[in-house]
């Protein structure tokens, strides 16, 4: 048997790919770092993985392998599980395939192009302005942080990775399995570029920094925070008036996480003194979204039919609901954009013969109507209105103040807190009613 007949027929396909990004580029790291992002996004369209190969595949493929290629993630940090296919000297050519797993909002310290192989993603766009220009590699940054586009790939599309903050990005992947073909550089200088995450509304900070006094503060407090509650929250106390934005912004979103206290997050903001009165405010936002965010990908994982999936990563990434409902007409071509929203809550809320109550929130049609108004716009007073017009008063007057709450309760629900923040209504304390009337 020859040695071609024996080469497995993934490791063929990478072997040309690879091979032909290879000889279109100069053998100098120089050279691949300046053209690797036309040349792997000609290629990748040209070769085209996604109508020759699936993840079945690679499946086959890694179980029945003896040896694989040099792996640039042994330890499969990144994806569920990666999978290096061809090992160029200065890039790599990698699987990453995806169960329930969403990128944070990000930027590359490295360059390439991606391909979708298998499912689909939605792919998010933004762009970041600093309130005031940055130091070189600052560790933490306060500004404003804008929705550029959303898009949905789909196998056979291909995208660019661009190095810097000239692509800010996330991707949130809405079919299990999906799998990304990346090809990008891999010998970048470690250090030189800060690969910034981003937070809603305005904070970007590097989640690879390393300072060793920075570190064991983390860890002392993290281990009071166990031992001691009291002590914790003295010792917290006594960190923040002197902490930068990095360090204030860690301590505060990571409390915020384990006490899902969202007065917490303001009352710790507030300590944190040598920040401006701007950046408290951001930094309270900060965390405030980082906790809405984490209920919401919590779900993702309850969620596998792909319609549940986009408006999920709708809810995640756009906070405006005139937008949302226009991308949401815009992908799906309905007619009428919030009667196709009600119909998916609708389903994942078990209120639908094809599927069981998949986010533990008992929508009754009592909140189905009242969400349709709010995403029509509607107040509390208006949707009260609607409500008597609908079913009269006598009906309604009965239970207006529990209305009222339960239009309070949909505001500040973490799935719609930030598409309904604009809604007039009474906001108070006490919203803990959803969807109680009969």
């Amino acid at each position: 048997m020859s040695a071609d007949v024996a080469v497995h027929h993934v490791e063929a396909f990478f072997r040309r790919l690879g091979d032909d990004i290879a000889a279109t580029l100069d053998e100098s790291r120089e050279a691949v770092y300046a053209n690797l992002e036309a040349v792997a996004l000609a290629k990748l369209a040209e070769h085209n993985p996604s109508a020759h190969l699936g993840h079945a595949d690679l499946v086959d493929y890694v179980l029945g392998a003896d040896e694989v290629c040099k792996q640039a993630d042994l330890d499969a940090r990144f994806a569920e599980p990666p999978l290096s296919l061809y090992n160029g000297g200065h890039f790599d050519i990698s699987a990453l395939t995806w169960l329930d797993g969403t990128t944070s909002i990000h930027q590359h310290a490295f360059c390439g192009a991606f391909h979708v192989l298998a499912g689909s993603s939605i792919h998010s766009r933004y762009r970041f302005q600093s309130w005031a220009p940055p130091e070189p590699k600052q560790r933490a940054i306060a500004g404003d942080l804008a929705l550029i586009d959303i898009e949905v790939l789909r196998p056979g599309d291909t995208r660019v990775i661009r190095r810097g903050d000239t692509l800010i990005h996330s991707l949130f992947h809405m079919i299990r399995p999906s799998v990304t073909i990346v090809v990008r550089t891999i010998t970048d200088t470690p250090g030189a570029e800060v690969q910034y995450d981003y937070r809603w509304p305005g904070l970007a900070h590097d989640p690879f920094h390393k300072h060793a006094p920075t570190l064991r503060k983390l860890q002392y407090l993290r281990m009071l925070r166990v031992l001691d509650a009291d002590a914790f929250q003295s010792h917290l106390a006594r960190v923040l008036p002197e902490a930068d934005l990095y360090l204030a912004y860690t301590l505060v979103s990571e409390q915020i996480q384990i006490s899902a206290d969202v007065d917490e997050a303001r009352r710790l903001s507030r300590l944190c003194t040598r920040l401006s009165s701007a950046e408290r405010e951001l930094l309270h936002r900060a965390a405030h979204n980082d906790l809405l965010s984490r209920s919401l990908i919590d779900l993702r994982r309850k969620l596998h039919a792909p319609q549940h999936r986009f408006l999920l990563a709708l809810l995640l990434n756009v906070f405006d609901r005139a937008e949302l409902l226009r991308l949401v007409q815009r992908d799906t071509g309905c007619a009428d954009p919030v009667a196709q929203v009600c119909e998916w809550i609708s389903e994942i809320s078990g209120n639908s013969e094809r599927y069981p109550n998949l986010i533990g929130i008992d929508f009754n049609a009592t909140a189905l109507e009242m969400l349709a108004c709010m995403w029509r716009g509607s107040g509390l007073d208006d949707t009260l209105r609607h409500l008597v017009e609908r079913h009269g008063e006598d009906e309604v007057s009965p239970h207006r103040e529990a209305l009222q709450g339960l239009h309070c309760a949909l505001k500040q629900c973490a799935l719609f807190h930030a598409v309904f923040a604009d809604l007039p209504g009474n906001d108070r304390k006490d919203a803990s009613t959803i969807a109680k009337i009969d």
